[in-house]
């Protein structure tokens, strides 16, 4: 009887630690994209993850969209924070702190 109830006791506890990180490793998992989009000229970007709280994280890709092409970016937690200007030369600044959904393969045009 006593081993009976160790062995439910056990089970009982392996179930709720099961249940407690079930939801932290579908939250990790879960990928968030979206495609910015140059639609008219050259674009020099840079993009950056927001957290949880809505602030500026890591940056996630700089880079130069090429007019008419797309880029897919990736995103922990489906918001993103992006920077850009039009690209003429090799030197390029950004400018603007624009904030956006990136999530369900949305579209985003820049500038």
């Amino acid at each position: 009887m006593h081993r009976i109830v160790q062995i439910s006791i056990f089970v009982v506890v392996l179930i709720i630690c099961s249940a407690m990180q079930s939801p932290l490793k579908a939250q990790e998992n879960e990928n968030y994209y979206c495609y910015l989009v140059a639609n008219t000229v050259d674009v020099g970007v840079e993009v950056w993850e927001n957290d949880r709280l809505g602030n500026k994280g890591q940056l996630i890709w700089r880079g130069i969209i090429r007019q008419g092409q797309r880029q897919r970016i990736y995103s922990r937690f489906g918001r993103i924070r992006y920077a850009s200007n039009v690209y003429r030369d090799t030197k390029w600044a950004t400018s603007g702190d624009v904030n956006r959904w990136c999530d369900s393969g949305g579209t985003i045009g820049v500038p």
